[in-house]
C-alpha cells in the first residue's frame, strides 16, 4: 500500500460510524422533533448556500488551498465535528439551522482539502482503489453505527435519545480527525495551480451529469423517510433500518463496482432511474428495505463513474480545483434539491416524480455527453458535449454582461440622482445666505 493511504482509509473507517449517528440520522431526527418537508427543506437550503459561496470564493482564490494545508484540514475537520453537539444540546429550529450552517460549512471545506489531497497524492488507478477502500471501510462502521441507532431508537422515547446518539457519533468522529493528523502534507505546500483547463466540454459534462444525480439522491434523502413514516406509517426504527440495508448494499457496491469498466457502469445508471417510482408504487414499508438495497448498489456505482472521472480529468485543471469542484458539486446539488422540498411540500407523488425525472435527466447526459459510457457513438458524444458547453457558455457570457450593463446604469442612474440632490442642497443654502445677508 502506498504511504499515505492508511490514514486516509482510517479516516473513513472512523467516520462512517461517526456519519451514521449524525448525517445519516440528520432526516430522522428533525423529523422526530416536528419539522415536515419544507422545514427540512429550509434548513438544508441555507446552509448548503452559504457552503457553496465559500466553495465558490475557494475556487476563484485556490491559494488559500496551498498554504498550511494540514492545519487548515485538521480545523475544518474537527469543527464538522463538533458542529453537531449544537443541534444536540439545543433541538429548536433556530439552533437546528445554526449547527447544520456550521457543519455544512465545515464539511465544505474538509471536503475541499481532502478530494485536493488525494487528487494530488495519487494518479487514477490509485484513486479508484482508493475511493472503493475508503468507501468500504466507511460503510461497514456506517453499519455498526446504523445497528447501535436503531436499537436506541427502538429502545428509548423521545427526541433524547438522539442527544446520546449525536454525541456517541461526534467522540469517535474526532477518532478520524486525529488519523488525518498522521498524514504527511509537506509536499502539498505551494502545489501549482495550472491557468486554464483543457477539454472544459468533457468536464462540464461529467459536472452536470453527478450534479444532477446528486440532486436526485439529495432530493430522495429529504423525501423518502419522512414518506415511509408518515404516509407509510413506518415507525422511526424502520427508518434506520432502511438506511442500514441501503448502506449494507453500498458495501457490496463498493467490492461491485471497483474494478468495472466504464462500460458496465451503464447498468448502474440505468437501476437507479427505476428508483423514485418503484418507491412511489409500492405501499408495503418492509418492500421498501428491497428497493433501498438496489438504491445503494447502483447509486454507488453511478456516483463511482463521477468520482472516476474527475479524477481522469483532475490533471487537466489541477488538483486543487478538482477537489473544489466534486465538493461544489456536492454542496450545489443539496441547495437545488432543498427548493423542491419546499415548492412541493407534503405532495409526495409530485416529489418523487421530480426526482425521477431529474435522475432521468442525468442518465441521459451520460448516455449521451461521456464518451467512457456513451449508447452513442464516440463522436456524437464528443458533439453533444461540445455542444451544450459552447451554449452555456454563451449563456453565461450573455447573463455576465446583461448583470455588469444594469449595474453600471443603476451606478449611473444613483450617481446623477446624488449629484442633483447636492445641486438642490447648495441651492437651498445659497438662498439661505442671501437672505442671512439681506
Amino acid at each position: 500500500m502506498k504511504a499515505g493511504k492508511l490514514p486516509l482509509i482510517l479516516e473513513a473507517l472512523f467516520a462512517g460510524f461517526y456519519l451514521s449517528l449524525t448525517r445519516g440520522l440528520f432526516i430522522i431526527y428533525l423529523v422526530a422533533v416536528g419539522l415536515d418537508v419544507s422545514g427540512i427543506s429550509y434548513v438544508v437550503l441555507v446552509s448548503t448556500a452559504v457552503a457553496a459561496v465559500c466553495l465558490a470564493l475557494l475556487y476563484k482564490f485556490p491559494e488559500f488551498m496551498v498554504r498550511r494545508v494540514k492545519l487548515k484540514l485538521l480545523t475544518a475537520h474537527i469543527a464538522e465535528r463538533l458542529s453537531w453537539l449544537i443541534m444536540a444540546f439545543l433541538p429548536t429550529p433556530l439552533f437546528i439551522t445554526l449547527s447544520y450552517l456550521g457543519v455544512s460549512v465545515a464539511a465544505a471545506l474538509t471536503g475541499g482539502f481532502m478530494n485536493f489531497v488525494i487528487y494530488a497524492l495519487y494518479n487514477e488507478e490509485e484513486v479508484k482503489d482508493l475511493t472503493a477502500k475508503r468507501n468500504m471501510m466507511f460503510n461497514i462502521t456506517s453499519v455498526l453505527g446504523l445497528i447501535v441507532a436503531m436499537l436506541t431508537t427502538a429502545l428509548l422515547e423521545g427526541p433524547q435519545k438522539y442527544l446520546l446518539l449525536i454525541a456517541t457519533g461526534v467522540s469517535v468522529g474526532i477518532l478520524s480527525s486525529l488519523s488525518m493528523s498522521i498524514l504527511p502534507l509537506s509536499q502539498l505546500e505551494g502545489q501549482e495551480i495550472p491557468k486554464g483547463v483543457e477539454n472544459p466540454e468533457k468536464v462540464m459534462s461529467t459536472s452536470l451529469f453527478l450534479l444532477s444525480l446528486l440532486v436526485y439522491g439529495n432530493l430522495m434523502g429529504i423525501i423518502w423517510i419522512p414518506y415511509l413514516t408518515k404516509v407509510l406509517g413506518a415507525p422511526d426504527f424502520m427508518a434506520v433500518a432502511m438506511t442500514l440495508a441501503t448502506t449494507l448494499a453500498s458495501i457490496a457496491g463498493s467490492v461491485i463496482w471497483s474494478s468495472r469498466s466504464y462500460k458496465d457502469f451503464r447498468a448502474a445508471l440505468a437501476a437507479t432511474s427505476a428508483v423514485p417510482a418503484s418507491a412511489l408504487l409500492v405501499p408495503l414499508p418492509l418492500l421498501h428495505m428491497a428497493i433501498a438495497s438496489v438504491n445503494g448498489i447502483a447509486y454507488t456505482g453511478a456516483n463511482f463513474l463521477g468520482n472516476f472521472l474527475l479524477a481522469r480529468y483532475s490533471s487537466w485543471f489541477g488538483a486543487v480545483r478538482s477537489g473544489i469542484i466534486l465538493t461544489l458539486i456536492v454542496n450545489a446539488s443539496q441547495f437545488l434539491a432543498a427548493p423542491l422540498g419546499i415548492i412541493f411540500s407534503g405532495n409526495f407523488t409530485a416529489l418523487f416524480i421530480t426526482a425521477a425525472s431529474v435522475v432521468i435527466l442525468s442518465t441521459t447526459l451520460a448516455f449521451t455527453t461521456i464518451p467512457e459510457v456513451a449508447i452513442v457513438p464516440e463522436h456524437t458524444a464528443r458533439t453533444y458535449s461540445q455542444t451544450i458547453y459552447y451554449n452555456s457558455l454563451m449563456g453565461y457570457v450573455v447573463a455576465v454582461e446583461t448583470v455588469k450593463d444594469t449595474l453600471l446604469l443603476t451606478l449611473k442612474l444613483v450617481g446623477l440622482s446624488v449629484a442633483l440632490l447636492l445641486m438642490y442642497v447648495a441651492y437651498r443654502f445659497l438662498i439661505f445666505l442671501i437672505n442671512i445677508i439681506a
